[in-house]
């Protein structure tokens, strides 16, 4: 029989991808230290899982117990010889196929025991009463991607007591580890099925769907004038705050009272699952205690601050009130909190006032910078509160303060400049520089930063660093233009200080108007040695300088100060790559640097003709429109046509020594092209065989101990082959 529970809930928890197992099932039971017995402990609890559209039964989950710990109170030292609960846990890591769980209509998991502790007052015959634990999840791959839920977890409990007709508050809050929408209601304890004949109706069951009881959950008997809404009867009955979660009543009636928050997650608007717990509180006579007494008084004011009106300070001042405590109940430790929300990082010094007579007045200091308490020129609600240290929970007294501070009129800052009259021109290849300086007139910090009008200071060539100090601060601004920013166009440059106080940022801003001029200078020229800009070169196999090229390329300037830039490049082509030598060079006041180039038939790549423009260019260093001369050199190149005509061959040969028609050989050979050159002479006697080769365009062939007859030659000459019969007469 459990009349040793408390309560409780289920756990359903991912443990995320790549892990062994998918999920972790716990069970949190609440045990009655005081009146269970040690052997009413399980070692393991069976719970039920079922398909919640037809209710069928899936399987059974058997949890082994991992762990127990007593549950504290919110006062270490308010405990109750009547009342100890401690928590047992059980829990096992599990997988959850997709593939089986994928029911829209989603699953619960429940665990039922009988029977309820027999003190129990809101709940008819609570020892024939069962619990039934619940959960419910959604389907895992019933969409895409798989859903893969956590359900909430509830805040381990406080093991606190009510006191009659004492406000008493209870942390029912859950966590979601998905980030879901939570919404918490009071609901009526589920019964279950299980009853005092078979109080656990899992055990010893091997998993048998016959011995596991589906929903829907018949609900415990409220007693008469007991209900959801009114668990716990009072002024102010058991009820759940539904954002938050928090439990609050004010008990009118001792006893022992059981009942049941849920709390419903939603995701995107949906509710995808929900979980019970089960729980009791006791309600008991307490000895009186009375509230703090709670009391404020302005700096420099005589009486005390009446709730409703506005305390009005300056941004610029360091605020402080005195907090005065009295308790009537004696030996009495105080806190003093600040409970303002987001104002909660002022500090009260000291923190705990003791009440030792129960007459004594206690006081602490609360001293900030009016700037914390800032909204515009609005009232804000500074909230002080006093918390005796009385059991089960300290009676809190609040004392609501309207402050309003006010935008001290006189915090603007200045910028300026130390340049005359704002504005200048600057040569290009000088340098410009000045100071920019934010003040602020009351000491405080400020920051002076400076912006382009329409443009990047650092795109064009200025420098200036953002600098921040207290009262004054300075920093330089530095400008070397070049060509490129010697234009018709000024520059506007805005230097901006800015102070920041209770959150609101103030500025000042000047302007200086910028230009670059460049300096005056006559154009540059550019010559070659050469008398004609126009080469035309013969190239020829025969004779490799027949493409040799040089001249000297100049530059110069009237203006002996600019720097010049002389540079070479090829039409289409590199010049290093074509075998061209040429150094660009810089300097002053005249340059030179010398041109050569020996051009071969390679060079031609197999063509007749071909034309290379080098582009030369003198460009000196100032800025004017005109600040390069160029001039271009265009070498022609080309291979000699062959004369074919010249070419005489003999068709007789005499090889008898007599030194005449001795030898067959070329005579008028003409010269050749880097297209077309004597290739290969072939003499065949008769029947095709080859007698004589020779790729020497001097060849002579004196026919040695070949016999008289016809003979056949062929002889390559670039594009041309020439064929004929040769005799020979002995």
């Amino acid at each position: 029989m459990a009349t040793h529970i408390v309560g409780g809930e289920i756990e359903l928890q991912y443990l995320g991808a790549g892990r062994t197992y998918t999920h972790r099932v716990n069970l949190n039971l609440y045990f009655d230290q005081l009146t269970g017995n040690p052997g009413a402990e399980d070692a393991t609890v069976v719970l039920g899982v079922f398909r919640k559209r037809d209710n069928v039964f899936l399987s059974g989950i058997e949890l082994p117990r991992t762990s127990s710990a007593l549950i504290a109170s919110t006062l270490p030292n308010c405990t109750q010889a009547s009342q100890s609960t401690r928590v047992i846990r059980y829990g096992l890591d599990l997988t959850l196929n997709p593939q089986a769980f994928n029911d829209p209509g989603g699953y619960y998991i429940t665990w039922e025991r009988c029977c309820r502790n027999g003190g129990i007052n809101n709940i008819n015959a609570p020892g024939d009463a069962a619990s039934t634990f619940y959960l419910e999840f959604p389907a895992i791959s019933a969409t895409t991607p798989a859903l893969y839920n956590s359900s909430p977890v509830f805040t381990t409990p406080k093991g606190d007591y009510i006191c009659l007709n004492r406000p008493f508050t209870f942390d029912f809050s859950a966590r979601d580890a998905d980030g879901d929408s939570l919404v918490y209601s009071m609901v009526t304890p589920y019964n279950g099925f299980s009853n005092r004949n078979n109080p656990i109706p899992s055990i010893g069951s091997q998993f048998v769907a016959a011995t596991f009881y589906p929903g829907p959950y018949p609900s415990v008997s409220w007693s008469p004038g007991y209900s959801a809404a009114n668990s716990i009867p009072g002024s102010v009955p058991l009820q759940v705050n539904p954002r938050t979660g928090l439990l609050t009543v004010t008990a009118s009636r001792e006893g022992l009272f059981v009942f049941s928050v849920e709390v419903v997650e939603y995701r995107r608007g949906v509710a995808i699952g929900r979980v019970r717990r089960d729980y009791q509180l006791k309600a008991v006579d307490c000895p009186i205690n009375d509230a703090p007494v709670l009391l404020m008084k302005a700096q420099g004011e005589n009486s005390f601050y009446k709730p409703g009106t506005i305390l009005t300070l300056n941004d610029n001042d360091q605020a402080c009130l005195t907090l005065f405590v009295t308790d009537p109940n004696a030996n009495q430790r105080i806190s003093i909190t600040n409970g303002s929300g987001s104002l909660s990082g002022l500090a009260i010094t000291p923190g705990v006032l003791v009440s030792t007579t129960g007459r004594d007045t206690t006081s602490a200091q609360f001293c900030f910078d009016a700037c914390a308490l800032y909204n515009n020129g609005r009232p804000v609600t500074l909230r002080i509160q006093a918390t005796d240290d009385a059991c089960p929970q300290g009676i809190t007294t609040t004392l609501d303060i309207l402050v309003q501070v006010n935008a001290s009129p006189t915090t603007k800052p200045a910028a300026t400049t130390d340049l005359p009259n704002a504005q200048t021109s600057v040569t290009v290849g000088t340098s410009l520089t000045f100071n920019a300086f934010g003040k602020d007139s009351e000491n405080g910090a400020v920051t002076i930063q400076a912006v382009g009008r329409g443009f990047s200071l650092a795109n064009a060539g200025m420098t200036f660093a953002p600098k921040s100090g207290t009262g004054t601060v300075s920093q330089p601004f530095v400008w070397k233009p070049n060509c490129t920013q010697a234009s018709a166009t000024d520059y506007l440059v805005d230097f901006i200080a800015i102070n920041r106080r209770c959150n609101v940022e103030r500025r000042d801003t000047t302007t200086v108007r910028l230009s670059a001029q460049g300096v005056p200078s006559q154009p540059p020229s550019i010559r070659t040695s050469l008398t004609s800009q126009v080469i035309e070169l013969v190239v020829t196999p025969a004779d490799t300088s027949s493409g040799n090229v040089q001249f000297t390329v100049f530059g110069n300037d009237s203006d002996a100060g600019d720097t010049l830039r002389l540079t070479g490049t090829g039409r289409g082509f590199n010049l290093a790559g074509a075998g061209m030598t040429f150094s660009n060079k810089t300097g002053r006041p005249e340059l030179q640097s010398p041109f050569s180039w020996q051009a071969t038939c390679a060079t031609l790549q197999g063509q007749n003709e071909a034309t290379f423009t080098l582009d030369f260019a003198n460009t000196d260093g100032s800025c004017q429109p005109k600040n390069t001369d160029t001039t271009s050199v265009v070498l022609k190149l080309r291979t000699p046509v062959v004369d074919y005509e010249t070419l005489k061959i003999p068709n007789i040969i005499t090889p008898n020594d007599d030194g005449k028609n001795d030898y067959f050989a070329l005579l008028n050979v003409p010269a050749e092209s880097c297209t077309e050159r004597f290739e290969r002479v072939t003499v065949y006697n008769r029947w095709g065989k080859s007698v004589f080769s020779s790729t020497d365009r001097t060849f002579k062939w004196y026919a040695p101990d070949y016999p008289a007859g016809i003979y056949y030659y062929t002889i390559l000459f670039g594009k041309q082959t020439v064929k004929g019969n040769l005799t020979i007469m002995r």
